[in-house]
């Protein structure tokens, strides 16, 4: 079982920009987030199609509402 962090060092590791991308148009964190969207198979139905996509503020309202995939 692994070691149980405190708070604190929960916080520190989120707060570090160690290893994260900043979006140098609004400065913030670029996220990477799976898109799961419907896709037509032949006349049978339907199945998902899997796609990343990175996110930031800049972004964020575009691909949540869809307009941007």
């Amino acid at each position: 079982m692994g070691k149980v962090k405190s708070f604190n060092a929960k916080l520190a590791h989120d707060l570090s920009n160690e290893g994260k991308v900043i979006c140098s148009v609004c400065n913030t964190e670029v996220k990477r987030i799976k898109l799961i969207t419907n896709k037509k198979v032949g006349q049978t139905g339907w199945s998902p199609r899997v796609e990343f996509a990175k996110i930031c503020k800049c972004n964020e309202v575009d691909i949540m509402a869809g307009t941007n995939i």
